[in-house]
């Protein structure tokens, strides 16, 4: 998928988990925009192994600069160590898309790496650690970067999620072009809305009082109405029926300017009235 699309549909899968960390009695909104920005970034780290400059590369051009090394640094890895032979891998490693750095041992290492970096650094600035903040950290990288791969799962290329040591491939259907000149498939944009629509049904329902998000359970409803959601994804991402998909490219951008639209005024009534 296109970078815009992983990191919509990825922070719309994070956020209702980062509401009650905002609103509960013991709020702690660091550990919460500590785990969104971290999870944006991650939706965006597996594309820097793309040949082209990928989103990550302009808006996280720091990030960047650390994963590719890490990149040819695992690839090299691999080959210096004759780890194929060693391990018994199915495939080589090399420097391609969607390979080693889109795979489930690259979501860790990368993760780790980020993570252990940022604790560094950190711990020069400020002479300390906050180990809670460095575990929402890594959290919010992993969850990003395995959301990645569930994304790209849902297109054509797919992902093979045993790469190099063997193969279970998870394709869709949906093209991260135009399939066809002047159309786009709009079904991106509708995980992303679906996925929105839970942030904004759980923050109504808090408002009311008909939720509590104090409650011990609330993260496990949470994630069983995300992985439901997700379960829908995953199916309606195999169908492959273009009469039901395939809308007018203009059209579609119409409807994510106008969703931007929403979440830019909300924004800023929240800005005005911060008690609301």
């Amino acid at each position: 998928m296109l970078g815009k699309d992983h990191v919509s549909i990825t922070l719309g899968t994070i956020f209702p988990f980062a509401i009650p960390l905002i609103f509960s009695e013991n709020s702690h909104p660091v550990y919460a925009f500590c785990l969104l920005a971290a999870t944006v970034i991650g939706s965006l780290i597996p594309d820097a192994d793309s040949d082209e400059k990928p989103k990550l590369h302009y808006d996280f051009k720091i990030i960047y600069d650390i994963m590719v090394p890490l990149h040819k640094l695992i690839v090299f890895s691999f080959s210096f160590f004759n780890l194929k032979e060693k391990m018994n891998l199915q495939y080589v490693v090399e420097e391609q898309h969607r390979g080693i750095m889109h795979s489930p041992i690259g979501v860790f290492i990368s993760s780790l790496v980020l993570t252990l970096l940022t604790a560094i650094i950190g711990y020069f600035i400020f002479h300390g650690i906050n180990a809670t903040l460095i575990g929402f950290l890594f959290l919010g990288l992993i969850s990003g970067q395995f959301l990645h791969l569930l994304e790209d799962s849902c297109t054509v290329s797919g992902i093979n999620w045993l790469f190099p040591f063997g193969t279970c491939e998870l394709k869709g259907s949906i093209y991260t072009g135009n399939k066809v000149e002047g159309k786009r498939d709009i079904r991106p944009f509708l995980y992303r809305v679906s996925l929105l629509v839970v942030s904004a049904i759980l923050l109504i329902l808090h408002s009311l009082g008909a939720i509590d998000v104090n409650e011990s359970g609330i993260y496990l409803l949470i994630f069983a109405v995300v992985a439901l959601i997700w379960g829908l994804i995953l199916l309606t991402a195999k169908t492959d029926n273009d009469n039901l998909w395939i809308r007018d490219a203009k059209k579609v951008r119409e409807l994510e300017r106008a969703v931007d639209r929403i979440g830019k005024q909300d924004d800023v009534r929240k800005r005005r009235n911060p008690g609301k």
